[in-house]
């Protein structure tokens, strides 16, 4: 049976912690908790399992057991047979000062016996005679100007009765030797599966993320992770045609750019975007944005660039209508071989007249099974 101060409150309060995690996990959609949480939980866990190991467990210790009385009847009689074997050596003269054992001759007693009655008695001296000792032993030691005069204390002792006492040391907390192991095996279960809980938040975050990165209104801190690990959680969705935009126009596409997706923009507000969007971080790495006024670039050229993500663009209104034919038709030939491109390809449509009903048909049948997406908006700056 488990004695309740094998564990401090910090002990019990790791176990409840490493246990919420796997159960918060089945409650994660009607509770809505972050990833991240599972993870703090776990390292929480860990950190008040450690520190419940070294302040508590440690000073468990197991309870010293007294002396039996067959040990103390063996030892009485070891004394008994000491003292007959030594009766014809008692003094008649009987001092003051002599205890009650004090009748024995120890004159003519071999090294060991003396040594043997001196322990034994040593225990049993009165408090008197104790101090008479230390007084004479302090006495043959000492011999400074205190000693000579007589001091009955040495000077040594004198001097540190000033210092402050220094703090005593974590009292030990006395078990059985049972409980004591009791406590030394559940610690060891309690560490161990606090590390297990923080492997188990690691995972349940990054699941988690994957999980959210395809959605538009979950998705959050984009990361240039492969493609195929966040369609593997989350399909990417055909067309998305948010109900309540979450960023401006720009900030949609530095999205898309941290994500390590290629993306066409179909606005009439060119002239408001930037020249570059940064791939990771606020300027490294950045993607150029390239416009495609006038004939200099072709809509196969377009198409391509954003097939092998060497860059993205922006298209005049006047232009959508041919480029997206064009990109209908590359991606009807890419499904009938059953290509798919490493990375998604958004199209993000921010004009106010949406693409026709047919076209748009066609997009979603092609747009799956190729890592396309078209991603519909308001006119926004």
């Amino acid at each position: 049976m488990m004695n309740p101060n094998s564990f401090s409150v910090l002990g019990y309060l790791s176990v409840l912690l490493w246990l919420a995690v796997p159960l918060l996990w089945f409650l994660r959609h009607r509770l809505k908790l972050p990833g991240w949480s599972f993870l703090a939980l776990a390292l929480l866990a860990f950190t008040f399992a450690t520190l419940n190991s070294r302040t508590h467990v440690s000073r468990i210790q197991a309870e010293v057991n007294e002396a039996s009385p067959d040990a103390v009847m063996q030892e009485a009689a070891k004394r008994k047979a000491v003292e007959e074997a030594r009766e014809g050596e008692v003094a008649d003269i009987r001092f003051a000062e002599d205890g009650t054992e004090d009748f024995i001759d120890k004159a003519g007693m071999d090294e060991a016996d003396s040594k043997y009655l001196e322990s034994l008695d040593e225990s049993k001296d009165p408090e008197w005679k104790k101090k008479k000792k230390s007084r004479g032993e302090a006495a043959e030691e000492g011999d400074d100007l205190d000693d000579m005069l007589g001091g009955e204390e040495p000077a040594e002792k004198l001097s540190t009765e000033a210092l402050p006492e220094e703090k005593a040391s974590s009292e030990p907390i006395i078990m059985s030797e049972a409980h004591v192991a009791t406590a030394q095996r559940l610690n060891s279960i309690n560490l161990s599966a606090s590390s297990y809980a923080i492997l188990l938040g690691l995972i349940l975050f990054i699941t988690d993320y994957l999980s959210r990165a395809n959605s538009y209104a979950r998705a959050s801190c984009p990361l240039p992770l492969p493609a195929a690990w966040r369609n593997a959680f989350t399909p990417l969705p055909p067309v998305v045609i948010p109900e309540r935009p979450r960023r401006s126009l720009t900030q949609e596409l530095a999205h898309f750019a941290r994500r390590g997706d290629a993306f066409v923009c179909f606005t009439k507000d060119a002239a408001s975007l930037p020249e570059s969007l940064p791939t990771f971080g606020k300027s490294s790495r950045p993607i150029d944005l390239l416009r495609t006024d006038g004939s200099r670039i072709s809509d196969t050229f377009v198409f391509e660039c954003l097939w092998y993500r060497r860059s993205c663009f922006v298209v005049d209104p006047s232009r959508s209508q041919t480029l997206l034919t064009e990109i209908l038709k590359q991606l009807e030939l890419r499904h009938a071989s059953r290509a798919r491109t490493r990375h998604n390809v958004h199209l993000v449509w921010n004009l106010s007249q949406p693409p026709n009903e047919k076209d748009l048909a066609d997009f979603e049948r092609l747009a799956s099974s190729t890592g396309f997406s078209l991603f519909h908006t308001d006119s926004r700056p």
